[in-house]
């Protein structure tokens, strides 16, 4: 355990001369002596923990810690008692070894026992260990999907980078608990199968969500799951039991994972629900489009796409839909009454046939991801850069669409703060949140990116020494969309509202 030390240490300095006698040697804690026989007055003793003085440290529930006291004036042999301000938190022993209880703060004091102003306090913080004890039905805050402590007190939401063109995968964890919703196409699943393996607590995933069948969704799963051992619940968009999502339902039910299609949740059939709890704090709505796939049919396209709401701490919402379409989006609005959302997921990868305006503006989004790469042609293997593929370098076209970007800045919330990311720019998008109706927002660095062909009169200009294009545009991880070169690029100037127009863009 490392335990955090304070910037101060508290003492109680002894304000008047004491007698000056030698104790007998200690026999309820730990001595503070020296082999020099000058005997003087203490006047303050410190609390240290690996010998450094400290006012606070923590450590987990079963964990013990030896404290000590500081050296003494030269000559003293001095007995010392130590106590608890709540045993039930943590206790102490005689010889100042403190060992977590319980979860809370308490304080240990030492105190010189012939010297009863010469004392030391400090605040021991105990945490429970982070754990999975359990897995719960989910049906209630009291009966989790993830049982024990999960630890963290945020929220993260990626949205990771695919290289084929147009595909999506996101990623949701809070402390020990993880969500992968779809997985891109199969070379997008090796990806994603790395990135798990480093950000994953363990081998355990609580919750797999498939939103639709089509292959930019679901092709990359078997890749994605090479080393996850188990998964504690899975909700897909349902039909029959074919194909390799077929294969990964058989699989891991017969290891104990709960199933259920969307169909089943909006419908309440064989045990489901349409709320589940991963933790007390970090719960999961299935919404009813009214377009789900029964049992019998073969595949989900995009209009059948599983839209859900994932609430953590009441304030923070976030809203996926996978490749929703108009059609849809207006069928959802009249079953469901929709909150306020921070983070929406623009359907279809920005796509002018979803996101429509009534359902953005009933969402009312602190801000929107894409997902989407730059547009590369169908069947093309990703890859490093070839001087021989030279189509849409500069990211000019493709998702996502004027006609969805101009509806995503009318959204109310949008046109005031124009919080709008696309990761073809910034990378593998995180954004981050206490459990308020805020985040905060990291790109990284794009594996595909895009290049800036207006320095070399609108030609790719491939470069030997350094095995790319030249031009290519880097630093935009954090930039919002209308920030980037890109967006000039695709001239989605006119899309802002008139306010960011004349801010951002003014004319000369």
């Amino acid at each position: 355990m490392k335990h955090r030390i304070a910037k101060w240490s508290l003492l109680c300095l002894l304000p008047v001369a004491l007698c000056s006698c030698a104790s007998t040697s200690a026999t309820t804690g730990p001595s503070a002596t020296t082999n020099d026989s000058t005997e003087e007055a203490p006047s303050s003793v410190d609390i240290l923990a690996n010998g450094i003085s400290v006012g606070e440290i923590d450590i987990l529930k079963d964990e013990a810690v030896s404290l000590t006291t500081a050296l003494l004036p030269e000559g003293l042999d001095i007995d010392f008692q130590w106590t608890s301000s709540n045993s039930a938190i943590a206790s102490v022993t005689e010889a100042g070894v403190v060992q977590g209880v319980d979860e809370g703060t308490a304080i240990i004091t030492v105190t010189a026992i012939d010297y009863p102003y010469v004392t030391d306090s400090i605040f021991v913080n105990v945490s429970l260990p982070i754990e999975q004890v359990g897995i719960g039905s989910g049906l209630t805050a009291d009966d989790p999907i993830f049982k024990g402590n999960a630890g963290d007190e945020n929220i993260e939401v990626y949205f990771l980078e695919m290289q084929h063109i147009y595909s999506d995968s996101i990623f949701i964890k809070s402390g020990n608990v993880e969500v992968l919703i779809d997985s891109g196409y199969a070379y997008d699943g090796t990806y994603i199968d790395s990135f798990l393996d480093t950000h994953m607590t363990d081998d355990r995933l609580d919750l797999l969500m498939l939103s639709h069948s089509d292959e930019d969704h679901v092709n990359g799963l078997e890749n994605a799951l090479q080393n996850v051992e188990n998964i504690s619940m899975m909700i897909d968009y349902g039909g029959r039991n074919t194909g390799s999502v077929g294969q990964i339902r058989e699989k891991y039910i017969e290891k104990g994972m709960t199933y259920h299609s969307a169909y089943d949740c909006v419908n309440f059939i064989d045990g489901a629900n349409d709320r589940y709890y991963l933790t007390e704090d970090l719960t999961i709505d299935i919404l009813d489009t009214g377009n789900y796939v029964t049992p019998e049919e073969s595949g989900a396209g995009n209009a059948n796409s599983v839209a859900c709401i994932f609430t953590y701490k009441e304030d923070f919402r976030f809203f996926t839909g996978g490749d929703l379409t108009t059609g849809s989006e207006a069928d959802l609005l009249k079953n469901e009454a929709l909150p306020q959302v921070t983070l929406f997921k623009a359907h279809h990868h920005g796509s002018h046939g979803s996101n429509s305006q009534a359902l953005l503006d009933t969402l009312n989004p602190k801000a929107v991801a894409i997902s989407a790469a730059r547009a590369d042609r169908y069947g093309t293997t990703p890859g490093p850069a070839s001087p021989n593929n030279t189509y849409n370098l500069n990211g000019a076209s493709g998702h996502p669409a004027a006609e969805a970007i101009e509806r995503i800045y009318k959204a109310p919330r949008i046109s005031q703060n124009l919080n709008v990311y696309w990761n073809a720019v910034n990378g593998t998008m995180k954004f981050t949140s206490e459990g308020e109706d805020d985040f905060t927002f990291q790109g990284s660095a794009t594996m595909k990116g895009y290049y800036d062909l207006s320095i070399t009169d609108g030609q790719p200009v491939w470069d030997e020494t350094i095995n790319d294009f030249q031009n290519r545009v880097t630093g935009e991880e954090n930039k919002k969309l209308h920030e980037t070169k890109v967006f000039q690029f695709r001239d989605y100037i006119s899309l802002l509202p008139k306010w960011a127009q004349e801010e951002y863009f003014p004319k000369a």
